[in-house]
């Protein structure tokens, strides 16, 4: 399904925010260093109790919120239309929150996925782009589309909006762009009260493009794509936004409307992914080839921050070769770097049979990855020694 592009004759000047590099190899913290030289690490399996409930929130762990004092869970049941909320102190299941999907403090048919504010409000943002925030009891309190001409105006050529996030008070939403012919280094910061936005550019995401992987078919009606990710973190006041292709960060503080790239050397695996891959092919059997090959080479997952050890957590992993009908098997590894993005210890963590490491939060120095276990809540958690 092609998303409309929104094209407008009168052009609105836009902010361009200017970015500096910084280079963090050579510069290790040597406490940091070496305290982390020769670490281990600790797992061991931690179940919710579901009480007399199925809990949805077992099957996936992509729609996951936790509150800022990480003491609660709320996972949004699209299919059911209700928010499971589970006590994280406790791991227990607490209640279900029934939401309206129509009528006056209805979220839209359409709301598959659900993001905790800072302010405690939660958003509910549509495959259309409809975006209905709502008190944590399900009551609409606002509206947004992401196609409002002042979001779109000047910028159309860069693609659609797509949503990354919103600042901690709910004012501004990050957004980048999806464009099936090329993906923009880019981020576009829209505030609400305003009116306005800003362009946060990404150079170095550039990079992405060469790993994006479209498809259309012969009479122009259906068209697929497979890309690199692009993601933001809230962290300290400010965002860090990265891709799943290589390991740089970009940090921007919205304070000063300055942006920095954040660089390290891993030793371990590859900076970055380095193939070449066509970007358009003939057939979605051929997206999936092609797709299967670019995972065959590192992917970068987001960085985590552990405030009781004042270190970021960052995994990372590659596929290994499909042989014949047997389940794809994987490599992964875990990078350790403290609060300046100097990396300060990493190692390969494939013998704890892992695979995808999903890391959901980190509280009181474990870091906690999700697990279905027997269609059963659970998680895994990791402490590093």
């Amino acid at each position: 399904m092609i998303r409309p592009y929104f094209f407008f004759s009168r052009v609105v000047p836009v902010t361009m925010i200017a970015f500096s590099i910084w280079s963090c190899s050579g510069k290790e913290s040597k406490e940091q260093s070496g305290k982390y030289s020769d670490f281990t690490i600790r797992m061991d399996t931690v179940m919710v109790d579901p009480g007399d409930e199925i809990l949805m929130a077992a099957t996936n762990g992509y729609a996951h919120s936790v509150t800022k004092d990480l003491r609660t869970l709320y996972y949004w049941d699209f299919q059911g239309s209700q928010i499971e909320v589970i006590d994280l102190e406790k791991m227990a299941f607490v209640e279900k929150i029934p939401v309206e999907k129509e009528g006056p403090n209805g979220v839209g048919q359409n709301g598959y996925l659900m993001r905790l504010l800072g302010n405690g409000n939660l958003a509910f943002l549509g495959w259309d782009n409809k975006i209905a925030i709502t008190d944590v009891k399900g009551n609409v309190l606002s509206r947004v589309k992401l196609d409002e001409p002042w979001m779109t105006e000047g910028i159309e050529n860069f693609g659609t909006l797509s949503f990354l996030g919103f600042s901690e008070d709910g004012s501004k939403i990050y957004c980048n762009f999806s464009n099936y012919e090329k993906l923009q280094p880019k981020v576009v910061e829209l505030n609400l009260d305003q009116e306005s936005k800003k362009i946060i550019e990404l150079p170095t995401f550039e990079k992405m493009d060469k790993f994006r992987v479209s498809w259309t078919s012969e009479d122009g009606t259906s068209r697929s794509m497979t890309y690199p990710s692009l993601n933001m973190t809230p962290f300290k006041g400010q965002y860090l936004f990265t891709t799943n292709i290589l390991n740089s960060i970009y940090r921007f503080d919205p304070q000063k409307d300055s942006v920095d790239l954040m660089q390290y050397e891993n030793t371990l695996t590859p900076n970055e992914k380095a193939g070449v891959y066509k970007n358009e092919v003939a057939s979605q059997s051929d997206i999936r080839e092609v797709s299967d090959k670019i995972r065959e080479e590192i992917n970068f997952q987001l960085p985590v921050w552990d405030e009781k050890k004042q270190v970021f957590y960052r995994f990372s992993y590659y596929a290994l070769p499909k042989i014949a009908d047997e389940k794809v098997k994987f490599r992964s590894f875990i990078s350790i770097l403290n609060a300046d993005f100097e990396l300060i210890a990493e190692k390969e963590i494939t013998d704890l049979g892992l695979n995808i490491p999903n890391v959901q939060f980190i509280k009181d120095g474990k870091i906690y990855l999700f697990l279905n276990l027997d269609d059963e809540l659970a998680y895994i958690r990791l402490a590093i020694e």
